[in-house]
């Protein structure tokens, strides 16, 4: 078998999984849309008015919303989305949300208080996360 032979399946086989892997992202997103309404953004902060700041909500909707990012086309964040459960997003996405809000206010993120692992991974626990802020000195020790 010649090297062709081998680039040709390789690519074929990409292909597959990414039509196998995009319509898994449009049934898991229409099964997001049915569940839940499409909120505004002063929706989306007046949700989160209990929970978070208002600078904490704005903050997140700015940084949720593009389309290219993570909720698909035609959908807008929601704080009761379970971010790694309800869309396609890393592991790793929410460390970056935390270190671009922590850096456009000028606070360390490495002084964060750590999440709470038995919290489910929602917007809303997200923003509450957020808003408690950086660790402290006892937590530190700790």
């Amino acid at each position: 078998m010649s090297g062709w032979w081998f680039a040709a399946g390789c690519v074929a086989l990409f292909l597959i999984y990414s039509l196998i892997a995009a319509r898994r992202d449009k049934r898991q997103a229409a099964a997001l849309a049915a569940r839940r309404d499409n909120v505004g953004r002063e929706r989306f902060i007046a949700m989160l008015a209990g929970d978070c700041e208002r600078d904490v909500a704005e903050f997140l909707w700015d940084e949720l919303l593009p389309e290219w990012a993570y909720w698909p086309v035609g959908l807008t964040p929601h704080p009761d989305d379970d971010f790694l459960k309800d869309l396609p997003i890393d592991d790793e996405e929410p460390q970056d949300w935390l270190e671009h809000y922590c850096n456009s206010r000028g606070l360390d993120w490495k002084r964060w208080a750590n999440w709470d692992r038995s919290q489910p991974t929602t917007v809303r626990n997200f923003a509450r996360w957020l808003s408690k802020g950086q660790a402290s000195p006892v937590e530190d020790a700790a």
